[in-house]
């Protein structure tokens, strides 16, 4: 239940949350690695959950300097979809899309130590 990645359903207080709500927290955790910020900031804990609520977040690609390839720009949003029968039905199929997208520079850790100076806060 931590504000930053809280799913719309669990700040809303609906009864029927399943597995789908890890999924959105695993978008707004994926958005923090991407953009160094919280998909939704808000001057209190409850700001933060009412956006998480009320607000679309718009795209990753947007929000950070990194290259996103399209697939893991959709795979994010869908994660971070208002309604959970749009986000991913569960976490193998998270995790099959996420084996199939291809990727121009790979990670390394000299770009991993340049993104965390850019990025500390």
């Amino acid at each position: 239940g931590t504000p930053a990645f809280l799913p719309p359903e669990m700040a809303l207080g609906e009864s029927d949350v399943d597995a789908r709500a890890d999924l959105y927290a695993l978008g707004c955790v994926a958005w923090w690695l991407l953009t160094g910020s919280y998909v939704f900031e808000g001057n209190t804990p409850m700001a933060q959950i009412i956006a998480h609520a009320r607000h679309e977040p718009g795209r990753v690609s947007e929000f950070t300097e990194l290259e996103v390839p399209p697939e893991l720009d959709q795979l994010i949003a869908e994660c971070l979809s208002k309604t959970k029968d749009q986000r991913p039905a569960d976490a193998r199929l998270m995790e099959a899309r996420l084996a199939a997208i291809e990727l121009d520079r790979p990670w390394t850790q000299r770009r991993a130590e340049r993104w965390w100076r850019a990025h500390e806060g």
